[in-house]
């Protein structure tokens, strides 16, 4: 993952070598997430609808605790409005200070955030 936050640019490296990046799915409609070490955090790749609302928030659920926590979100093809609560819960339940940084967040997700949580000092979106 590539980003740009305050003039650095983030470079996400899978945790290990059993998580390098996979062959492309048959289904992209599947969500599979693999944990990043650098910056902490998760790269998603799929969709977070009605059939993977479980797997994102177990995902969420094993975020690193880690002051800042990114997700790489560049091969996330849509998320809808729960899945966007899921996330906003998820973030409200970290530790006071803690950000999540969205890198490459699909548009329908900085739409709803921005309709529904347009403030919210928990989630930072990097859209680089």
């Amino acid at each position: 993952m590539t980003g740009r936050r305050g003039g650095a640019t983030v470079q996400a490296e899978p945790a290990g070598p059993a998580e390098r990046r996979p062959a492309i799915s048959p289904d992209p409609t599947r969500l599979r997430t693999f944990s990043t070490n650098t910056p902490p955090g998760l790269r998603c790749v799929g969709q977070v609808d009605f059939a993977t609302h479980d797997a994102w928030e177990t995902a969420l659920a094993q975020l690193p605790a880690a002051p800042d926590v990114h997700l790489e979100l560049s091969e996330l093809t849509f998320i809808d409005t729960h899945g966007t609560l899921i996330l906003v819960e998820a973030t409200n339940q970290t530790a006071k200070g803690r950000r999540v940084v969205l890198h490459n967040p699909p548009l329908t997700l900085v739409r709803i955030l921005e309709l529904f949580w347009p403030s919210l000092p928990s989630i930072e979106v990097d859209p680089a």
